[in-house]
């Protein structure tokens, strides 16, 4: 079991490969806490909802919304695991896609299963596919190319 609470293996969640903080830089870097809110870039509006709970489920019903894109960080956590996740709309019967080149993930290249951090973004993309839901990019919305980290090769 990967310890987001479905049956596939670590490999396939790169859940082993987060234990101190996904970070593979040498020196490793300082651990820090949470972030306390949003960059300045992105204005908070009236009618916006914010939470780290189970309550986008009951926004979405109240608003009728059954279509969802999902972005965020870190894949294989918050994006895949939270009350507020991919797989718990899943369950729920929302109709989730993954916005892929707007994520990342905590992952440690040092740590199992051993590939840079790119392709451990590849693999929890493919996990995401193969187990949970389809995926699309920004370059659908924006007609532009999809994003790519600077050193992604």
């Amino acid at each position: 079991m990967c310890g987001l609470g479905c049956r596939h293996t670590q490999a396939e969640c790169l859940q082993s490969g987060h234990s101190d903080g996904g970070c593979d830089c040498e020196p490793q870097c300082k651990g820090r806490k949470a972030w306390s809110r949003q960059i300045a870039a992105i204005d908070i509006k009236p009618g916006d909802a914010i939470t780290d709970s189970a309550e986008p489920y009951n926004l979405m019903k109240q608003r009728g919304i059954k279509n969802v894109i999902a972005m965020g960080v870190h894949m294989n956590m918050c994006v895949l695991g939270r009350p507020f996740s991919i797989r718990q709309m899943v369950y729920q019967g929302q109709n989730v896609v993954l916005m892929r080149d707007l994520c990342d993930t905590m992952y440690n290249s040092r740590m199992s299963p051993y590939v840079s951090h790119f392709d451990g973004i590849r693999l929890v993309t493919q996990h995401i596919e193969r187990y949970w839901c389809p995926t699309i990019t920004s370059a659908d919305f924006t007609g532009k190319p999809e994003f790519k980290f600077r050193n992604d090769n």
